[in-house]
């Protein structure tokens, strides 16, 4: 259960401690099973992942999408490592004390890697219809001078300065031991602001505000910039641009099912109390089933760009990358 919150009682200090509250992630009733199968599914993700880093490598990065594929497989790996390390640790470990700072490290390497999944996502769809609809200016300042590796560091530093910024909001929290219980197998911002007993709700304000507003942006990019290449490419019926529509409509596909994916996350994390639904959701939540042999296709046809609409040929990441994986972080600020 968790502890008693007693503003009258509150210290002004950090905890020393922090307890994790594992008693949905047990192995009993087969899921050990589970905890198998999805440590299979992120071995497999990480494998593909360092395969298309090791392609983007080989090609030299000889185009700004190539640099963002990378990223965007770098950041799939941190969350798959930091993610399954911190249930793994509670779980098969059964390392459920914690100092407050690997509590604050811990939650910093997850939220990092939430925030460079869904903003690698937002710069790839951003490179992409710059690309397409103003050619000129795409190659004059991203493909000829460093563009690509300027804007890639502004947005990294972007998730650095958002992640950095979560920490500082939880070193402000009040709590009312010098230990503290909370009610999850990993420390996010989410939960740590639950354990709290002063502060909690203005402190929780923006964390909330951040992270939809991170998802929001992405999704309406990648939606806008969808739509307005449909609109430019339906017309035609040149194999090109055939193409272009199907990598489009591939595109909003993915939207879609990650969209839809979250919300069932969304509604099973808030409305089923039950400890095995709890325990496969979170596995869900930071399991990375991405689509790396995508990837792998966009590197190949990289050679094949002749003109600004077979750029989309390449242009295929995944939509919100990180809207489903983010779930489990998420889910408990909703």
């Amino acid at each position: 259960m968790l502890p008693e919150r007693m503003d009258s009682t509150a210290i002004s200090s950090l905890p020393f401690m922090v307890q994790l509250d594992i008693s949905s992630m047990n192995l009993d009733n087969g899921r050990r099973f589970v905890l198998f199968l999805f440590m299979t599914i992120m071995l497999i993700s990480i494998f593909f992942n360092l395969g298309v880093i090791i392609a983007c490598f080989y090609r030299r990065f000889n185009s700004p999408m190539l640099l963002y594929i990378a990223l965007a497989s770098i950041a799939d790996t941190s969350w798959a490592i930091s993610g399954m390390s911190s249930i793994l640790n509670s779980t098969i470990a059964s390392r459920t004390e914690l100092s407050f700072s690997e509590c604050l490290f811990q939650m910093f390497c997850i939220h990092i890697s939430n925030f460079q999944q869904s903003l690698t996502t937002l710069l790839m769809y951003i490179d992409r219809h710059w690309a397409i609809f103003y050619p000129y200016s795409y190659v004059a300042l991203i493909a000829n001078k460093g563009g690509a590796l300027k804007l890639a560091t502004l947005v990294w530093t972007i998730g650095l300065m958002l992640s950095i910024s979560f920490v500082a909001v939880a070193t402000q929290l009040v709590f009312c031991n010098t230990t503290v219980l909370i009610p999850d197998a990993i420390c996010a911002i989410s939960t740590i602001a639950k354990s709290s007993c002063g502060n909690y709700y203005f402190r929780t304000t923006y964390p909330v505000s951040v992270l939809y507003l991170v998802y929001s942006i992405t999704g309406f990019t990648a939606m806008y910039s969808t739509w307005c290449i449909v609109r430019k490419c339906r017309k035609s019926s040149a194999e090109a641009n055939a193409k272009a529509l199907q990598m489009c409509f591939t595109q909003l596909f993915v939207c879609l099912s990650h969209f839809f994916s979250f919300v069932l996350i969304t509604v099973l994390k808030r409305f089923i109390r039950h400890p095995a639904v709890s325990f496969i959701v979170d596995f869900i939540g930071v399991t990375m089933i991405k689509y790396e042999m995508i990837k792998y296709d966009q590197i190949r046809n990289t050679k094949s760009i002749q003109s600004r609409l077979p750029l989309l040929l390449y242009y295929m990441q995944p939509v919100a990358a990180g809207c489903v994986i983010a779930g489990s972080v998420a889910m408990p600020l909703i």
